[in-house]
């Protein structure tokens, strides 16, 4: 490949396994830069990861894909069935189904980075309180459903109009901002907003006249193969990286004037054969877009043309702070004394609320490892658990039924009164 289909190569799916799964072989050996890594831990995460398994799903079978479907029905409450049923009872048909639902799970996997440990959202209807990844779901569905994020005020559809429109002080409304319920990151998630709504407007060909995410579902009938309703991840991948990469904040790696999106540049990878220049030292993570991703195949494949997605097997685990967390909060990796003093001194100097939890910028070499072999620790614990359990999960099973349910709730054992991931980032609002 020339130099140029070498950067971006480092925009596909494959690239992400491709970078993780070497970092993975040197915490095998125990040859990070930034963690301690003790295997004889792992038999305790697969162990308790597998009793959250069993303990709520006593049908294997019955295990669903990790995706915000989940997080947007938290608390038990089918919001996203009762959304459904309104529209049929309006007469809409599958494809507008389709399209309403896409509008909805793009804006509310786009919100979804990290809220803080202070920021909550009670529920009008329920009269609940969700923090965190379903706070900003639940949070995200009130908007869609009060017609918040449509030119039409009626209407439970995303305009990127609206979004281009979208003001701090709705952001403040939407999300119930105060002084004594701050949300992590809330400039950087109003200029996410804001540009999903230029992306939207600017890509006719996949948004549509209306400039709808939705819109989408017609421009991926395109790329089916013949006839048939086979659509290969890699032509999802695509698309979402087309029309979503706009939205990136500027300041991210770049190289030859190619914006690499969630990629960050790791000293680990020196330590590998092979490594000539900065492209060498390139990790992919593209969160987001695997979030996105992962979301939006169960109502692609359910409604609207019902596509057929093959080699859904490319996705990744997500290289974000449940996943990560559990691997820290067993022990399985540990900070190194210098850089768990370096993120503890962050922490201070910010005048975190959780000052006995280290701290570091996403670009931080802490951060950019431990994601990296979040994603291989969990490849590495798949089949361990699929051994246990004498069934084959699938590595988006593993995540919902499993490690992000794990991770979240050891971190609650561990930390009850934040709940919150054993390292925190200082964050911008646009990561993970």
């Amino acid at each position: 490949m020339t130099r140029q289909e070498d950067i971006k190569h480092l925009l596909t799916i494959q690239s992400v396994r491709e970078r993780t799964s070497p970092i993975l072989k040197l915490a095998l050996d125990n040859n990070l830069d930034y963690f301690e890594v003790d295997l004889e831990k792992v038999p305790n995460v697969v162990k308790y990861v597998i009793e959250r398994i069993t303990r709520d799903f006593k049908d294997l079978s019955r295990i669903p894909p990790h995706g915000r479907w989940g997080h947007l029905n938290a608390g038990g409450h089918d919001r996203v069935e009762q959304l459904i049923s309104k529209w049929r009872a309006l007469l809409l048909d599958d494809i507008e189904i389709g399209k309403r639902l896409i509008d909805l799970f793009v804006f509310s996997v786009l919100v979804d980075a990290g809220a803080g440990n202070e920021w909550s959202y009670k529920e009008s209807d329920t009269h609940e309180t969700y923090n965190r990844s379903e706070g900003l779901a639940v949070a995200s569905v009130d908007l869609f459903k009060n017609g918040k994020l449509s030119n039409n005020k009626e209407d439970q559809i995303v305009h990127g109009e609206a979004l281009l429109n979208f003001t701090n002080e709705d952001l403040i409304d939407a999300f119930q901002i105060t002084d004594s319920n701050p949300l992590s990151g809330q400039d950087g998630r109003l200029q996410l907003i804001q540009n999903l709504g230029k992306a939207l407007v600017k890509n006719k060909t996949i948004f549509g006249k209306d400039s709808r995410p939705g819109n989408m579902i017609d421009y991926l009938k395109t790329k089916t193969i013949g006839d048939s309703n086979k659509l290969d991840l890699t032509q999802l991948w695509n698309t979402l990286m087309e029309g979503f990469t706009p939205i990136w904040p500027k300041g991210r790696v770049e190289i030859d004037g190619i914006s690499l999106g969630d990629s960050w540049s790791l000293s680990t990878i020196s330590k590998l054969d092979g490594v000539k220049d900065e492209l060498d030292t390139i990790v992919p993570f593209h969160k987001l877009t695997q979030w996105l991703s992962y979301s939006l195949i169960v109502p692609l494949e359910r409604y609207g043309y019902q596509f057929q997605i093959l080699n859904q097997e490319l996705q990744t685990g997500l290289p974000e702070y449940r996943n990560g967390g559990l691997f820290y909060d067993f022990g399985v990796i540990t900070l190194k004394h210098e850089h768990l003093a370096r993120g503890l001194h962050l922490s201070s100097q910010i005048k975190s609320k959780t000052p006995k939890i280290p701290s570091f910028t996403p670009d931080d070499g802490v951060i950019v490892e431990w994601r990296a072999i979040t994603i291989g620790f969990l490849d590495y614990i798949l089949p361990l658990v699929n051994k246990e359990l004498n069934y084959d999960l699938k590595l988006p099973q593993l995540i919902e039924a499993g490690s992000w349910k794990s991770g979240r709730e050891i971190a609650a054992e561990l930390r009850p009164e934040t709940k919150g991931p054993p390292i925190d980032l200082y964050s911008d609002g646009t990561v993970f």
